[in-house]
């Protein structure tokens, strides 16, 4: 059997073929920027040269920002023109031809509905907020919740969760919000099921945090320097927060607890591949060993000079005796 393919090894000499029922009927009323990523992507979908390519390495490339790109898929995905799915960490953008959905009868999808159920989710979306609010949403607070949905490309769900996680840690102000909201996006979090597990992560984080402090005698939250610190004994050095309480014990002679010397601890059990509280009371067996035999060679070492020293008198009146 014989399979065929085109060997195109320079970029620029290749062809990228477009409907003209896209070019007639659907480029003039899209917005250019979302023209631009639809018709990168389309080349990329005709070329097997071309290797995979990000939404950042796109963004880059078309001198957009990468939230653009995203609202491009979204926007050509309602026209209901190619389709998004999500495996794993990847998105595989697959392109329709237009041509052949309308012979199949299929015609293009009306957004009229659509829009109509989305506006009426929002809506709902406002008024459960205010209700939490226990007032009527301000226009600046309005415009910040609506950037959510817009820029950072979060659906309803994860707007709700987000002005719930905030109003549960009594923050009420937008400004804090917003800032969760800009950490949310920097984390590649913008739907409900990773937010939600982000702060079931976080709030577990921070419940070792207290731990740690209140062990140390710290009635306060931690500074951002001690944060960083004890995320790199949970995360990097991969300890129980039983082995760094035996690292909070071992500087009770001290009187005074300190961060550094903590470190100090930690750093050197990390070194020697503790990961065990066994590991840990192992060093201390033969530490105690070690000094009760250094012990012990001192006492033999006082003993034989004794006996020296004695032999040495003996000695000397023997030898004046015989004078």
């Amino acid at each position: 059997m014989n399979q065929f393919e085109i060997i195109q090894k320079n970029d620029d000499l290749s062809v990228t073929l477009v409907e003209n029922i896209f070019i007639n009927h659907y480029m003039p009323k899209a917005p250019g920027d979302f023209v631009k990523v639809y018709l990168l992507g389309l080349k990329y979908c005709q070329s097997k040269n071309l290797s995979d390519i990000s939404n950042k390495v796109i963004a880059k490339s078309l001198n957009l920002l990468e939230s653009d790109v995203i609202k491009a898929w979204r926007y050509w995905e309602d026209e209901g023109i190619l389709m998004v799915e999500i495996d794993q960490d990847n998105s595989i953008i697959k392109y329709f031809n237009i041509t052949s959905l309308m012979i199949e009868g299929k015609g293009l999808p009306s957004k009229k509905d659509d829009d109509s159920k989305k506006i009426s989710e929002t809506r709902q979306m406002y008024q459960a907020i205010e209700r939490m609010f226990s007032r009527p949403l301000s226009s600046k607070e309005l415009q910040t919740i609506d950037s959510w949905m817009s820029d950072l490309m979060f659906d309803i769900q994860t707007v709700m969760l987000l002005v719930e996680y905030c109003l549960d840690k009594n923050k009420k102000d937008i400004n804090y919000m917003n800032r969760v909201a800009l950490s949310w996006y920097d984390k590649n979090i913008s739907t409900y099921d990773v937010a939600m597990g982000h702060i079931e992560k976080t709030n577990k984080k921070w419940t070792s945090y207290y731990k740690i402090m209140n062990f140390l005698g710290f009635n306060r939250q931690p500074t951002k320097g001690e944060i960083e610190l004890m995320d790199r004994w949970l995360d990097e050095y991969k300890f129980s927060l039983e082995i760094i309480m035996e690292g909070c014990r071992r500087m009770s002679s001290t009187g005074k607890p300190n961060f550094r010397y903590l470190n100090s601890i930690l750093v050197s059990w990390n070194k020697k591949g503790y990961q065990t509280l066994e590991d840990i009371a192992k060093e201390k067996i033969e530490s105690d060993s070690k000094g009760k035999n250094k012990e012990e060679s001192a006492k033999t070492s006082k003993y034989d000079y004794d006996l020296i020293q004695k032999k040495l008198r003996e000695k000397m009146w023997s030898d004046k005796n015989e004078r």
